[in-house]
C-alpha cells in the first residue's frame, strides 16, 4: 500500500509544478498584454527635480505616454498644462509654467489620464 501513495505523490507533484508554473506565465502574459493594449493608461514613476519654479525645465518619466508629442498634455496643479520641450513613451521634458502650485502632477493621454506625482513649486 505504501508503494501506490509514493506513486501518487510522484506522479502529483511534477504535475502541480506544472500547474503553478503555467498560472504565473498567464500572469506575466496578462501584465504584457496590458502594456500594449491600443489605449493603455499612462503612468508617471518619477518627476526630476521634485522641486522646481516655474520656467524651469523638469523630466517626467514613466510609461505609455504615447509616442508622439500630440499624444497627450502634462497638467500642473491648479489645472494648467506645462510647455512640452520634448515627448516620448516613456519620458517627458516640460517645463513648469507660470500659476503652477505645489501638487500632484499628471499626464492626460487621448486614452486616460495617468497617476498623479508630486512636485513642490517655490517661488
Amino acid at each position: 500500500m505504501k508503494n501506490v501513495v509514493d506513486k501518487r505523490v510522484v506522479v502529483t507533484l511534477p504535475l502541480l509544478v506544472l500547474m503553478v508554473s503555467l498560472a504565473f506565465c498567464g500572469v506575466a502574459s496578462a501584465q504584457e498584454k496590458s502594456d500594449t493594449t491600443p489605449c493603455p493608461k499612462p503612468y508617471i514613476k518619477l518627476i526630476k527635480p521634485g522641486l522646481a519654479k516655474a520656467g524651469q525645465q523638469v523630466i517626467v518619466r514613466g510609461r505609455r505616454f504615447g509616442k508622439e508629442r500630440k499624444t497627450g498634455v502634462v497638467v500642473f496643479p491648479p489645472g494648467i498644462n506645462g510647455k512640452i520641450i520634448s515627448w516620448a513613451n516613456n519620458r517627458i521634458t516640460t517645463v513648469v509654467p507660470s500659476g503652477a502650485k505645489s501638487g500632484k502632477v499628471i499626464i492626460k493621454t487621448v486614452c486616460a489620464a495617468s497617476n498623479g506625482d508630486f512636485l513642490k513649486v517655490v517661488e
